[in-house]
């Protein structure tokens, strides 16, 4: 089973490219990396768990039953206090971080059955979520789950140093990056390998697997989303195939 913990929150995509402006349409939809990673995972034949965490708000009560329709399990969490999360992407990335950054610490049943353990940056990146994050990676390791993590770095969602929160558990099983967030943090390519065992890598059209072994260029389909190929990835790792072969599987024409 694959355990995913991070941010399910509302996001807003701007219809067509160009500055702010009195024309610019917004299209809503239940978002977050952690949540499409999760979903993608289930569509590629994986059992899923995700724990995350909402406000118990419109925003929150749309997530929750997106998450009941889907049929995922989840150890979902709602505050009473903030509000569901929010990202705004269209000519600038804002990021409003709210119930998110509250996730709490998961219980004995969140882990049962695990094999796996996949984080996106977020529940790093802002106290008290950063400190029952960290616990919840020390369980994963103490149970002897793979771990996973989703760099999915934005410096408008975090304060302090990222890679010296998660430096202690480095390095990963698996890793996904893209270009924005290796700048934001000033990671060269040859770097990754501090990181994770095996790397994807996805910049300008592509997804460069990485790992001791081999190294790999893939076309991405077009349209792809780079959060859906990492779930469907790791849906098919969780379930015993190994990363190439996964890889090529999930990218293969449908």
């Amino acid at each position: 089973m694959l355990l995913v913990v991070g941010e399910a929150l509302i996001e807003l995509q701007a219809e067509s490219p160009g500055p702010f402006s009195p024309d610019v349409a917004f299209q809503p939809r239940p978002g977050g990396d952690a949540l499409t990673e999760a979903l993608a995972a289930q569509a590629a034949g994986a059992r899923v768990r995700l724990l995350t965490r909402v406000g118990r708000d419109a925003g929150g009560g749309w997530i929750k039953k997106t998450l009941q329709q889907s049929e995922l399990e989840t150890a979902l969490q709602e505050d009473p206090v903030h509000a569901t999360s929010l990202r705004l992407r269209g000519p600038d990335t804002l990021i409003y971080r709210s119930a998110d950054a509250h996730l709490e610490e998961a219980g004995e049943a969140f882990f049962e059955g695990g094999t796996m353990l996949h984080l996106t940056a977020w529940p790093f990146g802002l106290d008290p979520g950063r400190t029952h994050a960290i616990r919840i990676v020390r369980e994963g390791i103490r149970r002897g789950l793979a771990l996973s993590l989703d760099l999915n770095y934005h410096p408008r969602a975090f304060r302090g140093e990222f890679l010296e929160v998660v430096r202690p558990f480095m390095p990963f099983s698996y890793l996904k990056v893209d270009e924005e967030a290796a700048g934001h943090l000033g990671l060269k390519p040859g770097e990754l390998f501090q990181l994770a065992a095996t790397v994807l890598f996805f910049r300008r059209g592509r997804v460069r697997l990485l790992s001791l072994l081999e190294e790999h260029d893939h076309p991405l389909p077009e349209g792809a989303e780079p959060e859906a190929i990492y779930g469907r990835f790791l849906g098919r790792v969780a379930q015993g195939e190994e990363p190439e072969a996964a890889l090529k599987n999930v990218l293969a024409p449908a």
